[in-house]
C-alpha cells in the first residue's frame, strides 16, 4: 500500500469562538494518525528535531505553515523554517487565522520509552548485605543498677532504661507513692530494683577521703596544751573563775551576767599553757555543753557551795561520763556564810561522783572565784591530770579542728571560731568545714590580734568561708581546692534532700483527721548573732508543745535583720525575733508600714517566756461551770400573760435571775435556757436565798411540771497558759 493509504484522517469539531468580528464560526482541525511501525533509529532521528521544536516560542508554533500531504514522513518531521512575527508586532485578521488553522496539520510525537528507574534501585538493594538486624529478645534483660545512698526516681528509671511513668506506675503497684524528682532511700531503691528484675549494686560514696577522726591520738607527736571545758549550772561562777584566771572581766560583757555562747581562750599560767572552753549553764544550751564535752580533755565541774547540785550540774556529769573524760570538781563560793561543802560532796556522791578522800577517783577542790582562793591548786590539778593523760599532737601537716562558734560579720563576712586539734593551720590554706568551704583569708586570736599560723590546742577565728558553718562541724585543711569544693557540694546536696524528705507529709486515712484539725500555728523568723545561740533557741522553742496551739520556725539564720527577711515574714505572716541583732533602715521602714510584730532580746529565757506568752494568747479560755443554786417545783400556775409560773422553794444555794438555768426531770436535763421572771410574792427580785419560796418563770418554756428541779449555774472563764 502507498504511504497516503496508510494515513487516516480524523476530524474533530472545535468549540465555537464568539467575537465581534466573526460570530458562530466553527473551526475543524485535521489530525493525522500514523499507524506505520517506526524503527528505533527513526525514532531517535525524530527526537532530536522535536526537542528543538518544543523550545521554540508558542506564538511562532501557532502560525507555522502547513506542508503538503504528499511529502514524505522524513520531510514532515523537519521543523518549519519560516519565521513569523509575534501578534503584538503584526496584526492579522481573525478570518485569516481561521483559514490557516483549517489547513494546519498537527504532527504527533512518538511516545518515549520510559526508563525503569526501579531496576537500578532493586539491583542496589540486592547488592547490600544485611549487616545489622534487630532481634527480639527471648528473655528479659537484666541490668546492674548502681544504687547510691539517695537517688531520685528519674535517676533510677534512667539506669533501668525505663520511662519515668512506667517506673512510677510500678512503684504505685508496690505501694510506694513518689514523684519524678523525689528522692528514694537506699533500701526502697533496692526493693524496687529487685522487684522489677534487675541486679542492684550498692555504691559507697567516696566523699570523705580527706576526712579524719575528730580525736587524734598521736604517739610520736609533741606534747600539747590540755583543752579544759568549764561546765556547771547557771550562775554558779564558771565565767567568774575564768575571769580570775585570765585576769579579765568577761562577765561584765555578758547579757544578764550569764554566758550564752561557747568562749574559747588560751591562757598562760605558771604551770604552762591551758586552752579553756567556757560553756553556757542555761537549760537551753544542752547541745553546746555536749559538744564542749566531746572536744575536751578535762572537764572542770563548778558547783556553788551555797546552792548545791542543780539540774545542769547533773547534766554536765552525764556529758563528761559519755565523753569518757576525767572530771575535776571545783566547789565555788566558799567565802559565803551559807556555804556547805559537805552537802555538795554528799549530793555528788549520790550521783556516783566520789571524792578522793572518800576513796573515789574524782578530785574535789574548794575555791573562790571572787578572792582567788584555791585557784592555783585547781590549775596544778589540771596540769597533773594532763601529764597523766600524756596529751600529744602533731604540729606539722594538714590541720584538723572543730567549730566552737560561728557568726556573720558585716565587714568580714562569715567567721568561725575554731579549736585546732591536730596539725597546723596557715594563711591561704583551703579548708572544708561541714557543708562550707573556703580559703583562709585571716586568722585572729581570742583578743582579735592577727596571727599567721595556729597549732594544736589553739582557738582561732578564721575568715574566708563561703557560708556560716554549723557549730560542731569538723574543719580539715588541704591543698586540693577542687576536692574541697566537690565534697562541700555533695554534702550540701545530701542535706537538701534530707530537708526535702523531712518536709514531705505522708497522708493516710488515720492522719486525715489530724490534717484538718483547727490547731493554731504561729510562724516565727529568728535572726541571732552567733550560730550556737540560734541552735539553742530553735531547740528550746521546738520543745514547746500544746495540743491546741503550736509554732513553726519558717527561717533562722545568723546576722542582722534585712529587707528580704521582712518580706519573707510578711508573706508568711510571721513574728520576727532578733537575738542580739537589729534591723537595718530598709527593714525598719517595711516593719513600720506593714505593722509586723518585731521583738529584740539579749537573754534567752526572756525570749522563751515571750514566745510562750504569745502562744498562750492564742489559747481559747477554759470555761468552768459552777452550780450556785437548785430550786424544787412544788406547783405550777398558769397565767395568760406570763404562761406557766413554777411555784418553787430554793433547796440549795442562791437563785439569781441573770444566770443560765437547766430544767431537770428525774435527774435528766430536759431544757436549757434562762429565767424570764423571778418573784417573791408580787415583787420582782434579783436573787432568792436557800429555804425561801419564790415564783419562777422560764423563758420560752411552758412544759414545766410539779416535781421538776431548776438548776442555776454560773460560767467562769479561766485564762490558759503554756
Amino acid at each position: 500500500m502507498s504511504e497516503k493509504d496508510n494515513i487516516k484522517l480524523k476530524t474533530a469539531t472545535l468549540s465555537s469562538r464568539k467575537s465581534s468580528a466573526s460570530a458562530g464560526v466553527h473551526v475543524k482541525r485535521k489530525r493525522k494518525i500514523i499507524t506505520k511501525p517506526i524503527s528505533v533509529q527513526e525514532v531517535k532521528a525524530k527526537d532530536a528535531p522535536l526537542e528543538k521544536k518544543e523550545n521554540v516560542n508558542l506564538s511562532s508554533q501557532k502560525v507555522s505553515l502547513n506542508e503538503k500531504k504528499n511529502n514524505s514522513s522524513a520531510k514532515a518531521s523537519e521543523p518549519p523554517t519560516q519565521d513569523i512575527k509575534s501578534s503584538k508586532k503584526q496584526k492579522i485578521d481573525k478570518d485569516e487565522k481561521i483559514e490557516k488553522l483549517e489547513n494546519k496539520e498537527l504532527h504527533l510525537k512518538s511516545p518515549k520509552q520510559k526508563k525503569d528507574k526501579s531496576k537500578k534501585n532493586k539491583n542496589q538493594i540486592k547488592d547490600i548485605t544485611p549487616t545489622h538486624k534487630f532481634e527480639k529478645p527471648t528473655e528479659p534483660v537484666k541490668r546492674d543498677v548502681k544504687i547510691s545512698q539517695s537517688m531520685t526516681v528519674a535517676e533510677l528509671a534512667n539506669q533501668m532504661a525505663l520511662k519515668n511513668t512506667d517506673l512510677i506506675s510500678k512503684m504505685m503497684s508496690l505501694g510506694v507513692m513518689a514523684t519524678v524528682n523525689q528522692s528514694l532511700d537506699q533500701d526502697t531503691a533496692i526493693l524496687i530494683t529487685e522487684e522489677i528484675g534487675h541486679n542492684p549494686v550498692i555504691v559507697k560514696e567516696k566523699e570523705d577521703e580527706i576526712v579524719q577522726p575528730t580525736k587524734i591520738k598521736v604517739t610520736d607527736g609533741k606534747a600539747r596544751a590540755p583543752i579544759v571545758t568549764i561546765m556547771g549550772h547557771v550562775d554558779h561562777g564558771k565565767t567568774s573563775l575564768l575571769d580570775y584566771i585570765r585576769k579579765s572581766k568577761i562577765t561584765e560583757s555578758e547579757s544578764g551576767g550569764i554566758t550564752q555562747h561557747i568562749g574559747a581562750y588560751r591562757v598562760k599560767t605558771n604551770n604552762g599553757e591551758i586552752a579553756f572552753l567556757d560553756t553556757p549553764g542555761h537549760a537551753a544550751f544542752t547541745s553546746m555543753r555536749a559538744r564542749g564535752a566531746q572536744v575536751t580533755d578535762i572537764v572542770i565541774l563548778v558547783v556553788s557551795a551555797d546552792d548545791g547540785v542543780m539540774p545542769q550540774t547533773e547534766e554536765a556529769i552525764e556529758h563528761a561520763k559519755a565523753a569518757g573524760v576525767p572530771l575535776i570538781v571545783a566547789i565555788n563560793k566558799i567565802d559565803k556564810d551559807n556555804a556547805d561543802q559537805e552537802k555538795v560532796k554528799n549530793d555528788l556522791a549520790a550521783k556516783n561522783v566520789i571524792p578522793e578522800e572518800w576513796g573515789g577517783e574524782t578530785i574535789f577542790i574548794p575555791i573562790s572565784a571572787l578572792t582567788g582562793e584555791g585557784v592555783d591548786t585547781l590549775l596544778d590539778s589540771v596540769v597533773l591530770q594532763a601529764e597523766i593523760l600524756e596529751l600529744k599532737a602533731s604540729d606539722t601537716g594538714p590541720a584538723t579542728g572543730v567549730v566552737i562558734e560561728s557568726s556573720l560579720d558585716k565587714g568580714k563576712g562569715p567567721i568561725a571560731t575554731v579549736l585546732i586539734q591536730n596539725g597546723i593551720l596557715n594563711m591561704k590554706d583551703f579548708i572544708l568545714v561541714g557543708q562550707t568551704f573556703g580559703r583562709v583569708r585571716a586568722l585572729f586570736d581570742e583578743f582579735g590580734r592577727p596571727v599567721n599560723t595556729a597549732g594544736p590546742s589553739t582557738p582561732v577565728v578564721i575568715t574566708g568561708l563561703s557560708a556560716t558553718p554549723n557549730v560542731g562541724d569538723q574543719l580539715i585543711s588541704t591543698d586540693d581546692e577542687k576536692k574541697v569544693k566537690d565534697i562541700a557540694s555533695t554534702r550540701g546536696k545530701k542535706q537538701k534532700e534530707i530537708d526535702m524528705q523531712s518536709k514531705q507529709i505522708d497522708f493516710s486515712v488515720e492522719s486525715f483527721g489530724d490534717a484538718i484539725s483547727t490547731k493554731k500555728i504561729i510562724n516565727y523568723l529568728i535572726k541571732t548573732d552567733v550560730q550556737g545561740s540560734c541552735e539553742a533557741i530553735i531547740n528550746s522553742l521546738q520543745s514547746i508543745e500544746n495540743p491546741d496551739v503550736g509554732l513553726k520556725i519558717i527561717y533562722s539564720a545568723v546576722g542582722g535583720i534585712t529587707e528580704s527577711d521582712i518580706n519573707l515574714a510578711l508573706s508568711a505572716q510571721a513574728h520576727v525575733i532578733g537575738f542580739n541583732v537589729r534591723a537595718d533602715s530598709k527593714a525598719k521602714k517595711l516593719i513600720e508600714s506593714h505593722d509586723i510584730p518585731l521583738q529584740y532580746f539579749s537573754i534567752i529565757y526572756d525570749l522563751i517566756d515571750a514566745v510562750k506568752f504569745d502562744l498562750s494568747g492564742e489559747l481559747e479560755p477554759e470555761v468552768k461551770e459552777e452550780i450556785i443554786g437548785i430550786a424544787s417545783v412544788k406547783d405550777v400556775f398558769r397565767s395568760s400573760k406570763l404562761g406557766a409560773i413554777a411555784g418553787t422553794i430554793v433547796s440549795e444555794g442562791i437563785i439569781q435571775k441573770d444566770q443560765p438555768i437547766r430544767v431537770l426531770r428525774d435527774n435528766t436535763v430536759i431544757y436549757e435556757g434562762e429565767l424570764e421572771s423571778l418573784r417573791r410574792f408580787k415583787d420582782d427580785v434579783k436573787e432568792v436565798k436557800s429555804g425561801t419560796e419564790c415564783g419562777i418563770g422560764v423563758k420560752d418554756y411552758n412544759d414545766i411540771k410539779s416535781g421538776d428541779q431548776i438548776e442555776v449555774y454560773k460560767r467562769t472563764e479561766i485564762k490558759r497558759s503554756i
